[in-house]
């Protein structure tokens, strides 16, 4: 009933806005388009429990941009519950020139575990071909691995030659 009651307010809300002259378009889109910009970038992402999720493990939204620039990339504040994210293609083997990075982040501080298994990424004795970061620490090859935080900054790449079958990973807000 509250799900309803919200899609009706915001459903009117989009209704009762004036309808922009064609001339009006051209000139508020490109100061639209950049305020969206810069709003999105200072903006988290809430996942879970306030957004009325099922009990069944979420898959995190896709980022948004591929940038390195920490002040750019999509934050996730997680609540608690189960989670997950995986390699593009996955089960697929993963393209390659692939490159994500997002923010994890717990609404309280709670901690968080990320689990990945299986994992399976094109191995090195330093991970410089493929590779999941979290936070500082690389991963690549086959297997399984835990990792803990409350802020966690998650990054994967994949250079222009071999590709595997990648990760999944769950992660569990306690």
């Amino acid at each position: 009933m509250f799900r309803l009651t919200i899609c009706c307010l915001v459903l009117g809300a989009a209704l009762a806005k004036p309808a922009e002259k064609a001339s009006d378009k051209s000139a508020n889109h490109a100061a639209a388009s950049k305020s969206e910009m810069l709003h999105s970038r200072k903006t988290a992402i809430e996942v879970g429990e306030s957004r009325g999720l099922s009990d069944e493990p979420q898959p995190l939204p896709k980022p948004t941009t591929n940038s390195t620039d920490l002040r750019q990339i999509s934050t996730y504040v997680l609540y608690p519950g189960e989670y997950y994210f995986t390699s593009t293609y996955y089960p697929s083997s993963y393209p390659n020139y692939d490159y994500f990075s997002f923010i994890l982040r717990t609404a309280s501080g709670q901690p968080m575990e990320i689990y990945c298994n299986p994992f399976d990424v094109e191995p090195h004795p330093n991970c410089e071909y493929d590779w999941l970061q979290l936070d500082y620490t690389k991963y690549c090859g086959s297997g399984a691995f835990y990792y803990y935080g409350s802020y966690i900054v998650v990054e994967f790449s994949s250079d222009g030659s071999i590709s595997y079958s990648g990760f999944s990973c769950r992660i569990t807000v306690l």
